[in-house]
């Protein structure tokens, strides 16, 4: 069965909170540091957003805002699944920066119980 937007982000809303585990089978260091505002920015235009702050690695840390989510669920919706092509397509500089987007945006998606992860593409649940 199809699932809306607004029912994805209601479980995304839910589950995913500071300190939420993000990490796949091959990645260490990926947790939720804030829920909310993230920093604005010129390189990837994100003006007074809000969303999630994820730390990569021992001191990195990159934002997903909901509109990322937002659009990476349309795949995942339609059946067609979401990966890195996808990701590619629309957030090529933040695939570009920090490749682990493709996962975390996923993770995210797996942790709130909406897909599921088989190899590198996520699918529904």
């Amino acid at each position: 069965m199809k699932m809306e937007w607004k029912e994805a982000r209601e479980l995304i809303e839910g589950k995913i909170i500071e300190g939420t585990d993000l990490n796949t089978d091959k990645s260490t260091h990926r947790f939720v540091t804030s829920v909310g505002d993230i920093r604005d920015s010129k390189r990837y235009q994100y003006r007074s957003e809000k969303g999630f702050v994820v730390k990569i690695g021992k001191s990195d840390h990159i934002s997903i805002p909901w509109k990322m989510l937002e659009k990476c669920f349309s795949p995942i919706s339609s059946g067609k699944g979401y990966d890195g092509n996808y990701f590619r397509e629309f957030f090529c500089k933040q695939r570009k920066d920090h490749y682990c987007h493709v996962h975390v945006v996923g993770q995210v998606f797996v942790r709130a119980g909406i897909a599921k992860q088989k190899n590198a593409t996520y699918t529904q649940s």
